[in-house]
């Protein structure tokens, strides 16, 4: 758990992930000040790599503009009518048991009617315990469910998300704990369906990103901010103005599959 998934290009291979913030607070508070009105030329945008990391620099040459950020909300609020329209997902009545490409998992009702899901040893003998969030930072560290797989097995795990069958070469690459992770994931994001229409898309474009081996784990979370500690009054927040979206989260939607590509069927029980 929690090694670089760059380590097949071989970089630091075998060694523990670093932290991967892309910049401090401070940094990035002076980055956009650097440039101040100028131009953005190319030596410009190194200096600000230097100063506040390649991240920061990328956020403020690609700053998403008001029609885009509107197209996102559009997108969104589009994505939750359709779920609704479907009669959304079901929330959990009773301890049930799902079976996944990758493996089990288990739900129960939980607070605010979402599924609270859970996995164990009996279905994953030998393997660790899963920590139930997407992604955290612990002693300089980043643990969780999405640093657990590597960037090729993210793709697979969209098209299970989308309920398509995966080939025994999709899966056998994954070890007893990725598969863990993998299932708890998908649970995860079924339950995040019930407490919020239009999430199940959202996760699936955001985790998709994380199929490029540069879009590091921590990412995740910018892309998805529902996922963070806290974040579950995203949304709202949204629709009531109080917010705006950020741009890793626009270009996540954005960026989504268009609509032509959903199953109208809802969630088998």
């Amino acid at each position: 758990m929690g090694f670089d998934r760059k380590q097949k290009h071989g970089e630091r291979e075998g060694k523990a992930l670093p932290p991967r913030t892309s910049a401090t607070q401070s940094q990035s508070v002076n980055a956009a000040p650097f440039l101040g009105n100028r131009q953005a030329t190319p030596s410009s945008v190194l200096a600000v790599q230097r100063m506040a990391g390649n991240a920061a620099a990328t956020a403020y040459v690609q700053r998403v503009t008001d029609e885009e950020r509107e197209k996102a909300n559009k997108r969104r609020e589009r994505w939750a009518e359709r779920d609704i329209a479907r009669g959304g997902t079901q929330a959990a009545e009773s301890f049930t048991t799902h079976d996944t490409p990758f493996g089990p998992y288990n739900e129960r009702p939980g607070r605010g009617g979402a599924p609270y899901i859970t996995t164990n040893m009996d279905q994953y003998p030998g393997t660790q315990k899963t920590y139930g969030r997407y992604v955290r930072e612990e002693e300089s560290q980043f643990i969780g469910l999405v640093p657990e797989l590597d960037a090729e097995q993210f793709l697979p795990l969209v098209e299970a998300l989308k309920g398509k069958r995966l080939s025994k070469e999709e899966i056998e690459g994954l070890s007893d704990d990725q598969c863990r992770a993998a299932a708890t994931l998908m649970g995860i994001a079924s339950a995040e369906a019930v407490r919020e229409p239009g999430a199940l898309k959202h996760i699936r474009s955001a985790l998709r990103r994380q199929a490029d081996p540069s879009h590091e784990a921590p990412e995740f979370l910018e892309d998805y901010p529902q996922g963070r500690v806290g974040g579950t009054q995203h949304e709202n927040n949204i629709r009531s103005g109080r917010t705006r979206r950020a741009t890793p989260e626009v270009n996540t939607i954005n960026d989504a599959s268009s609509s032509s590509d959903e199953s109208t069927s809802r969630r088998r029980r």
